[in-house]
């Protein structure tokens, strides 16, 4: 466990997040239980399969190839050498010919690359073990701030805040609505009418020349 989460910070985490460490870490020993290297006799059943369907390589020699798939797969597990081999055989290699044996070279490379879903699937779990005591950090913090949120007293203590900071805008300005009576608004109505307009050509230079 503590290669996965320290212990200090096991300690600290909340009860569903040591579940999830121990979830973690179990499923993190079953794929490294599948990591475990091969032995030859498991590199050899894969080299014999492939060779009862496909050509040799032109100039090959027996005794160096397996020697050669030995060591480029020593370090694989059995269960990807298996699955390579049957890709090979079944013609799912990208720029395999599907003619000839696969060099050791290609081969391997064809084993790491079956390999590489469940070495992801890894990497995230330790990533998401290591982050496991700030997820659980966050949460408590959230977990304050609703309580605060529903507190009676602090939301008092919001509205007077809010109160204290529009004390200082500018009140709405007005007069309040008067009536008037019927002589007042007679006399303001005669006031709204339009002044009649006297024409000023009369004064122009042109008119004053033509009289």
């Amino acid at each position: 466990m503590h290669d996965l989460v320290a212990k200090d910070d096991f300690d600290k985490l909340p009860e569903k997040y040591r579940d999830r460490a121990r979830a973690i870490k179990a499923r993190v020993a079953e794929i490294d239980g599948l990591m475990k290297s091969c032995q030859p006799p498991d590199v050899r059943a894969a080299v014999v399969r492939m060779a009862g369907q496909f050509r040799d390589q032109p100039d090959i020699d027996h005794a160096d190839m397996a020697g050669e798939f030995l060591a480029a797969c020593r370090d694989l597990p059995a269960w990807a050498i298996a699955e390579a081999a049957s890709d090979f055989l079944a013609g799912r290699v990208d720029n395999h010919s599907g003619q000839f044996m696969p060099t050791c070279a290609e081969f391997a490379k064809r084993a790491r690359a079956v390999m590489m879903p469940i070495l992801s699937e890894r990497a995230a779990l330790r990533t998401e073990a290591s982050k496991l005591i700030e997820r659980a950090t966050d949460d408590h913090k959230r977990h304050l701030i609703e309580i605060e949120r529903q507190d009676q007293a602090v939301r008092k203590r919001v509205a007077a805040l809010a109160e204290a900071v529009t004390a200082g805008a500018a009140k709405r300005q007005g007069l309040p609505h008067l009536g008037l009576n019927e002589a007042e608004q007679k006399r303001i109505d005669a006031l709204k009418r339009p002044r009649q307009e006297v024409s000023k050509l009369e004064q122009t230079k042109i008119v004053k020349g033509r009289s």
